[in-house]
């Protein structure tokens, strides 16, 4: 057994497909196929079955396909570590944060990453909180940047950023002339909110059910351009960061609404699994979040004399 029959029966149980993982590493199919057999030889078991073009794992493949995913990672952490000593090019750091994150604040902090390390390869991965947790416990990135505490045993949280939730509405809502509005005043109103899984949406449905007030949520989405227009349009009343509507709220297109009662505030804390090397990258990913805790990025540039739009959708 060896690292690259490991890997090459790694991508094929993977990809479900010996062609596929062939493609990736650049072998033909019948070697491919070759190595995953002497693996199985050198095991003494078989690992995949195949039946036409369908692949499976046995029970031995499901073991050994861990154990792979775990040896491989050990081995490109081990080829970090060395580079790292040798003085070599960073390589490429792999990074899972928020949507809110990934759109408004992580392009700035990228930026100055890369003016001081331009050799620096960057792979970014966008989706809620729960999935960067996620790929984190399964050692997919160096770090993830997410939007509450996963106090997980496995896994290092810093705080780096705070937000703060605001309810939104359209210029003709109801709310739109009310200076302020009471949490208890969100009960059997129309409310357009993140997905389940989000941390948005677990902030407010904490804080709601512990007022005991029960949401009526007419639209729920991992987009926040689609939750600000169906607000902009009266649909009901959106709840997001009061970054993500900064631009809107200069435009005229959403009004805020103010909760007198209560500061809706959450925090981005960046995560990392405690059995990854710290490499240079990392660390210095690590030092760029430190500065821009210190000095945070700019608001948007203030924007007058802007007449609304209208984003009533045209009839057919």
């Amino acid at each position: 057994m060896n690292l690259h029959q490991l890997r090459v029966f790694y991508e094929v149980a993977s990809a479900r497909s010996f062609t596929a993982a062939a493609a990736k590493l650049h072998l033909t199919q019948p070697a491919a196929t070759w190595q995953v057999k002497r693996l199985e030889d050198a095991c003494g078991v078989r690992l995949l079955d195949r039946a036409g073009r369908r692949i499976t794992l046995t029970e031995e493949g499901k073991v050994l396909i861990d154990f792979a995913g775990r040896l491989l990672q050990l081995a490109r952490e081990t080829d970090e570590a060395l580079a790292d000593l040798r003085g070599l090019p960073m390589g490429t750091l792999r990074i899972d944060a928020t949507y809110i994150v990934g759109d408004y604040y992580l392009p700035g902090l990228l930026e100055a990453l890369h003016r001081r390390h331009p050799g620096l390869a960057l792979q970014i991965g966008i989706g809620n909180s729960s999935q960067v947790i996620e790929n984190t416990l399964a050692q997919r990135n160096d770090v993830g940047i997410c939007a509450h505490d996963p106090a997980h045993p496995k896994l290092e949280a810093r705080r780096i950023l705070t937000d703060v939730l605001v309810a939104v509405v359209g210029p003709a809502h109801p709310f739109a002339r009310r200076r302020s509005i009471a949490l208890c005043e969100l009960a059997g109103q129309p409310l357009i909110l993140r997905e389940q899984g989000s941390s948005p949406r677990r902030t407010i449905d904490e804080i709601l059910a512990r007022r005991g007030i029960h949401p009526c949520v007419v639209v729920e989405s991992a987009s926040t351009p689609i939750i600000k227009r169906f607000a902009a349009t009266g649909a009901g009343i959106g709840i997001l960061s009061k970054r993500v509507v900064a631009k809107e709220l200069e435009d005229g297109l959403l009004r805020l609404v103010p909760f007198r009662d209560a500061e809706v505030e959450y925090h981005f804390y960046l995560i990392r699994h405690r059995d990854r090397w710290a490499s240079r990258s990392v660390q210095a990913f690590i030092e760029m979040t430190q500065l821009f805790q210190q000095k945070p990025p700019p608001p948007p540039p203030r924007r007058r004399n802007r007449r609304p739009v209208d984003l009533t959708p045209a009839s057919a």
